[in-house]
């Protein structure tokens, strides 16, 4: 019977410890990410963002759309920092953002 208990908590053990070591990596795999962006851009390094985005595997769209630096966006954060390199390299981004259209059936009633 006790080495029925050892074995379950070792199988126990054996499965959830691959999942919190897994997440915790990709948590800090997030932050550094951000970190990076964040410092690029409030030196108005354009070159060294755009290294760091490729690195990373994130597009200049969702950096513009999704990154957060210090409580304000991307471009918010590029401008308050007057980065102007890096706001003129994502600028383009963040106009096609303004320029998206949803459609809405206007007849149906609300979910």
């Amino acid at each position: 019977m006790k080495k029925q208990a050892w074995l379950t908590v070792a199988v126990v053990i054996s499965l959830t410890f691959p999942a919190i070591v897994s997440a915790n990596y990709s948590e800090n795999y997030i932050r550094s990410a951000v970190v990076e962006i964040c410092t690029e851009t409030a030196t108005d390094d354009r070159l060294g963002l755009k290294k760091t985005l490729g690195h990373f595997r994130i597009s200049k769209q969702n950096a513009v759309e999704k990154v957060v630096c210090n409580g304000q966006q991307l471009m918010a954060f590029a401008r308050a920092n007057q980065a102007v390199k890096v706001t003129a390299m994502l600028k383009p981004y963040e106009d096609r953002i303004k320029g998206r259209v949803t459609i809405q059936d206007v007849t149906s009633a609300p979910n």
